[in-house]
């Protein structure tokens, strides 16, 4: 077992406590609130907007609105030039993100908060495994960043990696994150 195995494994161990003893329903709360809800709203809204925009309703409103602001003169041609109707749309769609995801959460906070013993067990253990899901995402972030860096530092990481239990090794070289942030 090396160095960085031990590491993994304590802070797996400290998040998994963490996410017992908070329990799901706190540490989803947590995690979709604040930034990291923004920044989970603004995730979703990216990978929905082509469908929303393409989607026979809203593409044809926005071709109408295109068309009356050029209609509308220079103010109204440079408002259609830049595509004020997709980012009119981008606003709406992520204002209405929001709201779903904070109904979402809200709606199972409550559910898995619910005071009776099967759902504080079930409350206790869904929060362990969503920290622990947590903390492999740090890791894989991690492992992330230090490959975007390169160069001698991702050798000498991937280099101090070798050997792991946990076939960190592995990981680092194939990094699932890897095909979604490419260079």
């Amino acid at each position: 077992m090396i160095t960085a195995d031990i590491i993994v494994l304590v802070g797996c161990i400290l998040f998994v406590l963490i996410g017992a003893m908070v329990g799901f329903g706190k540490g989803l709360k947590f995690f979709t609130s604040g930034i990291f809800g923004i920044i989970i709203s603004a995730f979703v809204c990216y990978l929905i907007f082509g469908f929303v925009l393409n989607w026979g309703v809203v593409g044809d409103l926005l071709a109408k609105f295109n068309n009356w602001l050029t209609e509308q003169g220079n103010v109204g041609t440079f408002f259609a030039d830049i595509h004020i109707d997709k980012i009119v749309l981008a606003v709406v769609l992520f204002i209405i993100i929001q709201i779903i995801r904070v109904i979402i959460v809200k709606i199972i906070k409550g559910i898995v908060e619910i005071d009776n013993i099967l759902f504080k067990i079930i409350n206790k253990i869904l929060g362990a495994a969503f920290m622990f899901v947590v903390a492999l995402a740090i890791l894989l972030i991690v492992f992330q960043i230090v490959a975007w860096i390169g160069g001698d530092t991702a050798a000498n990481f991937a280099e101090q990696l070798k050997d792991s239990v946990f076939r960190l090794d592995d990981l680092f070289a194939n990094n699932p994150l890897n095909a979604i942030f490419k260079k």
